[in-house]
């Protein structure tokens, strides 16, 4: 079993970009495809998300996914953290595709008055941030990773829970609890970090 870093992740993504060759927007819709596939096999009764989506590339696949709920009739409401810059070019087309649907419900998250109460039927997706993190959440963001996990809904982080570093320790961060992760072509070193293991699922 192979286990890549975070800088090994990136270069991998790079060729498989270049190799195969697909966009890296085809390949985040190749990928959260699966991810709806999995939650629906997994909650068939599922009638309500809500997806709370960072400005990075795990942001952009937090939107495809939310995309293709609504396509399937869910009720999904979506919660952008918003600082301020644009995100992403892949980010900025998924969110783009989403405005092609009638009102879509997106909420920006600027400061704690942004938070809302989440609905105890709905499953959380966390797509906040990704493998590229590189410094511990604070201010805003670490208050809203403790505002999900108060929640008491299934929680379902996409590639990696929020606030986790790839390959070095993330003791004493705030992070993301989720009861399930869903993540891509490889194991990571932080799933294997025993501090961890209750962030995981």
């Amino acid at each position: 079993m192979k286990i890549l870093s975070a800088t090994e992740i990136r270069a991998w993504d790079q060729y498989t970009i270049q190799n195969e060759p697909v966009t890296s927007i085809d390949l985040m819709e190749r990928a959260a495809g699966k991810c709806v596939d999995w939650l629906l096999g997994q909650f068939p009764d599922a009638t309500a998300f809500s997806i709370f989506c960072g400005k990075g590339n795990n942001g952009g696949d937090g939107l495809a996914i939310a995309r293709m709920l609504i396509e399937k009739d869910f009720s999904v409401t979506i919660y952008i953290l918003e600082f301020g810059h644009k995100g992403t070019e892949d980010f900025q087309t998924n969110l783009a595709r989403l405005h092609k649907f009638p009102q879509p419900d997106i909420l920006y998250v600027q400061s704690e008055e942004n938070f809302h109460p989440i609905s105890k039927d709905h499953i959380v997706i966390d797509a906040l941030f990704g493998s590229g993190l590189n410094r511990g959440l604070e201010g805003v963001t670490a208050r809203l990773v403790e505002h999900i996990n108060a929640s008491g809904c299934e929680i379902i982080s996409i590639d990696i829970p929020s606030g986790l570093f790839v390959d070095r320790s993330s003791k004493g961060n705030a992070v993301i609890r989720a009861r399930h992760t869903l993540s891509f072509q490889c194991y990571k070193p932080a799933f294997l970090f025993a501090e961890n293991e209750a962030c995981m699922g």
